[in-house]
């Protein structure tokens, strides 16, 4: 005779009938992550493919992570882009078409290019040919060296505690509006910013040789400071990237040797798309 039993899922109720949750954190809300999720899920050594002196910068495409490399500053080459899966392996390089010094720092992808800034100028380029396509003019800070896009807005700071929203007309060779936004970062070196849409919130890495990551709201007011010691004492850029499937903060770490590494910040963040199922098992 067969035997029936019926599990509920006492959990998902909630959630029965519906998909996953997908947004289970709420900005400023204490279901942030605190310091002690902030495990390391995966790192790769940038120097495996990289001949800099400094890496400076790391963004993600949807499919590949960019990090920059200021070659010029050891006196010989171009500054490089390099094009890397999560595992670090090198796809492609290009080159920053002309950069000086450090080159190009942070990168943001906005869904359909990849930003960076060695001045005032943000340049832009398209991840299909990997060349660069345009540019606008944001005068606020130069370089303009933190990038993140929220979907509507770039933000971006530099050598100062102060970062800037800017509103841009998506027209290559115009000034963008930069509006001064948040001043909670604690120190003068805004180096790297991510916005992360499943916190709501911006991420900021910096240079000063703390290990302090900032989380800031989207008003521009402090969440937390937490500390990614001592994987990353000084940070370069930052981005959000999946690893196994979810988001997570991506961070440039500048040491020796450079390194990409993965932060957990979201463990757990969807729920078994099973929940509030009702499973009959023989």
């Amino acid at each position: 005779m067969r035997m029936y039993l019926v599990l509920l899922l006492v959990a998902g109720l909630a959630l029965a009938g519906s998909t996953a949750d997908t947004s289970p954190y709420i900005s400023g809300s204490p279901t942030n992550p605190g310091e002690a999720d902030f495990d390391v899920l995966t790192s790769f050594s940038v120097e495996d493919f990289s001949v800099s002196v400094y890496s400076v910068g790391i963004g993600w495409d949807g499919e590949y992570l960019w990090i920059t490399e200021g070659v010029a500053v050891g006196g010989s080459g171009l500054n490089q882009i390099y094009i890397a899966d999560r595992d670090g392996n090198l796809i492609t390089q290009v080159d920053q078409n002309g950069t000086s010094s450090w080159g190009l720092r942070d990168l943001c992808f906005d869904g359909d290019y990849m930003y960076g800034s060695d001045d005032s100028d943000v340049d832009y380029y398209d991840p299909s040919t990997y060349e660069k396509v345009g540019s606008y003019t944001c005068t606020a800070v130069s370089p303009n060296r933190a990038e993140a896009w929220d979907g509507t807005y770039f933000y971006t700071g530099s050598f100062s505690n102060t970062i800037y929203q800017v509103e841009w007309d998506g027209v290559s060779g115009s000034t963008a509006t930069a509006t001064a936004w948040s001043t909670a970062v604690a120190n003068g070196g805004t180096y790297g910013a991510a916005y992360d849409q499943w916190d709501d919130c911006l991420w900021v890495s910096t240079a000063s040789s703390d290990g302090a990551l900032y989380q800031i709201d989207m008003d521009g007011n402090l969440i937390d400071t937490h500390s990614i010691l001592p994987e990353v004492p000084t940070a370069g850029g930052c981005c959000i990237a999946p690893y196994d499937g979810q988001d997570q903060l991506w961070v440039l770490a500048q040491g020796d040797p450079d390194e990409a590494i993965c932060f957990d910040i979201h463990p757990d963040a969807l729920a078994p798309a099973t929940w509030g199922e009702i499973k009959t098992l023989f």
